[in-house]
């Protein structure tokens, strides 16, 4: 390493330093970890160092857009060649069941369209996103809430991560979680395919962004994935629902085995509300 790189640093300082620029905001450096994790595993580091890692094999197809995108003369011709098509062709296509967790949820028409067909064919689609509260984009959130009414009635189950259900939740130590934010990126179609990368399900990562990802074909790993996304789902979100006047929404969840319905946006203050509500008129779908 000395040959490579020179340094009067010592091993420990580089350390430190190296710590320090990939932390997102001390965030993880602070962070306390359990004994175990949300599953029940212990840490990882433990099983590489007693020669004990549990592994899952599966075959993967990684996926990545390329530099052209960025250059494309129209959103369409980058849509084309974007990851985001690669895993939509892949959700079309599924069979029974599809889970996704996105960050960032801005289906569109055609994406509700897409959903749409899914349920007819008798698809169970499941979705898992940041509440208002939760996101740290809220302007983002204008673009997913214009379409949560027409996704409900296709019959979409749409659940939000609620910032302070999260962060009481011990059990989720995950990215992101400390902030009460949801960060992880996944699906996993007909339980036996999972997707993992870089891109959210929004017009800014299928025509704008570079991003990347990998399938892995793994009903063991599926199950995995779909036992966290539950776990979350459960403890640390609300599901959204059609009110009885068939207008509003509701937000449930439940309490010491009690249900709770909430009939506004979950940990959000009136001011929260009505400046989302001031600004989606004027907010640029394809931007989001």
């Amino acid at each position: 390493m000395q040959d490579v790189i020179q340094t009067d640093l010592s091993k420990e300082a580089l350390r430190k330093r190296f710590n320090e620029i990939v932390d997102e905001g001390d965030q993880m450096m602070a962070l306390t970890l359990p004994p175990i994790d949300i599953l029940g595993y212990g840490p990882i580091s433990d099983d590489m160092k007693d020669g004990q890692l549990g592994l899952l094999w599966g075959k993967a197809t990684a996926f990545s857009d390329p530099p052209e995108k960025v250059t494309a003369m129209t959103d369409e011709d980058a849509r084309k060649m974007s990851v985001t098509m690669n895993v939509m062709d892949l959700v079309i296509a599924s069979k029974t069941e599809v889970v996704l967790s996105s960050p960032y949820f801005v289906p569109g028409t055609m994406g509700v369209q897409a959903f749409g067909d899914l349920r007819k064919r008798n698809v169970k689609v499941t979705v898992l996103t940041n509440s208002l509260a939760s996101n740290d984009e809220p302007v983002v959130h204008t673009g997913y809430a214009r379409y949560r009414t027409d996704l409900l009635r296709q019959g979409v189950d749409l659940y939000e991560l609620s910032p302070s259900r999260t962060t009481a939740n011990k059990r989720l130590m995950l990215p992101g979680a400390s902030k009460g934010r949801l960060h992880a990126k996944t699906a996993v179609i007909d339980r036996r395919l999972v997707f993992i990368g870089s891109m959210n399900l929004d017009p800014r990562s299928a025509s704008k962004n570079t991003e990347l990802g990998i399938i892995i074909e793994s009903p063991e790993l599926a199950k995995e994935v779909l036992r966290v996304i539950h776990i979350s789902k459960l403890q640390s979100a609300y599901r959204v629902q059609i009110a009885s006047d068939g207008q509003n929404l509701e937000w449930l969840t439940m309490d010491d085995d009690k249900e709770v319905v909430l009939v506004t946006e979950p940990d959000t203050t009136f001011l929260d509300r009505l400046q989302n509500a001031l600004f989606s008129p004027f907010v640029p779908e394809q931007e989001l």
